[in-house]
């Protein structure tokens, strides 16, 4: 059993390790950045799953949480997180009875909406339950995943300004699809038009007298992006909080190459099988890392990949580019994931450190919340 106090190198593997030093540069950097652009921010718990994390983020400054499932909202709201955002509709009748029953304990919950059926019944738990609930419309800048169109959009909040133990809040545009363009002038620009379409929604809901005090949205790709948007008042960034190769990989503001966040989150494996000349074998394989068009990167030991190589779910192939030499069995190989939010859903806890000594060990209490 590993405790606090012990070695970052006595960590059994494979393991997630958050620099702590790192993640409040990162808390920091962004909070900053929301409080000079003027704009709140409700970072997303979809990446980083894990209640000790957000407890952080909402003492640095964030407003409030976003979170995709009931499941995550349930957690979080039993830490004690005020302030939850689900950004994903919720439709079917268990879980629109579980999220009135949250209401009743944490009214600050909002919920988004992309469509008149799902509204209707909302609006009729939440009668059923006695409480009132707070909605947004929830539109697609073109991911085709969820949100009503830009069309559509009045129409609906004028519905959920209607119906009864609703409280329309005001509208989500999230655009996924757009985090990860590689060149920052493509990336301003999509997302640019994306937020101002939606900005253009809100000016008609002002215009209609709809009570539409929220534009939320954005990611870690597009955080200052969007923020230019005048009547954008929040982001929802995620993968900010410990970053990944993905987000390493695209070009940034500055420059068009500094990314402004850290690397906080590592992985840690071992080498248990090195009997050839071309490669050696490591305890993480997919089970451990999600698989991804991006491979990992190696930072311990130079001049060495992670090689996919169909090494199935136990186990992962470690390559050298021919200058670097293979490490030996036990050695230990620390990289940096290719996609956060899914490989940390693969595991129980992170391990906190400062420096090489562990100083806390965090459950990822939002883990497998599915539902």
């Amino acid at each position: 059993m590993i405790k606090v106090g012990q070695s970052k190198q006595q960590i059994d593997t494979p393991a997630l390790v958050i620099d702590r030093q790192k993640l409040m540069t990162n808390l920091n950097f962004m909070q900053d950045f929301a409080n000079k652009q003027g704009k709140q921010l409700r970072p997303h718990a979809k990446t980083h799953k894990c209640t000790q994390l957000a407890k952080l983020q909402k003492q640095t400054g964030a407003i409030g949480i976003c979170a995709t499932k009931v499941g995550e909202a349930e957690v979080l709201v039993t830490k004690g997180i005020t302030g939850v955002l689900l950004t994903s509709p919720v439709v079917t009748p268990q879980k629109i009875q579980r999220l009135v029953q949250l209401v009743q304990k944490e009214s600050g919950i909002m919920v988004v909406v992309d469509q008149a059926e799902n509204a209707q019944a909302l609006s009729q738990a939440s009668l059923q339950a006695g409480t009132t609930l707070k909605v947004l419309v929830d539109i697609d800048p073109g991911v085709h995943r969820t949100g009503t169109s830009y069309a559509n959009a009045l129409t609906l909040g004028k519905l959920l300004h209607e119906l009864p133990g609703l409280s329309l809040q005001g509208l989500q545009c999230y655009a996924g699809n757009l985090q990860h363009i590689h060149d920052f002038n493509d990336r301003k620009t999509a997302s640019s038009l994306a937020m101002q379409k939606a900005s253009d929604v809100l000016a008609q809901f002002k215009k209609e007298n709809l009570p539409c005090t929220i534009l939320t949205g954005t990611g870690t790709g597009t955080y200052d992006i969007d923020s230019q948007v005048d009547l954008v008042t929040e982001i929802q960034p995620g993968s900010y909080t410990v970053m990944d190769q993905e987000y390493a990989n695209i070009q940034w503001q500055n420059l068009q190459a500094f990314n402004p966040f850290q690397p906080a989150m590592t992985l840690l494996t071992t080498v248990i099988s090195a009997n050839h000349e071309s490669h050696v074998t490591v305890d993480a394989g997919l089970k451990s890392l999600y698989i991804d068009q991006t491979p990992p990167r190696i930072i311990s030991h130079p001049h060495l990949s992670y090689d996919w190589g169909g090494f199935g779910d136990e186990h992962g192939k470690i390559t050298s580019d021919g200058t670097g030499t293979l490490p030996k069995v036990g050695e230990v190989l620390e990289l940096i994931v290719p996609h956060c939010d899914p490989t940390i859903n693969l595991f129980d806890q992170f391990y906190i450190t400062e420096g090489d000594t562990i100083t806390d060990i965090w459950p990822i209490d939002l883990r497998g919340k599915s539902q």
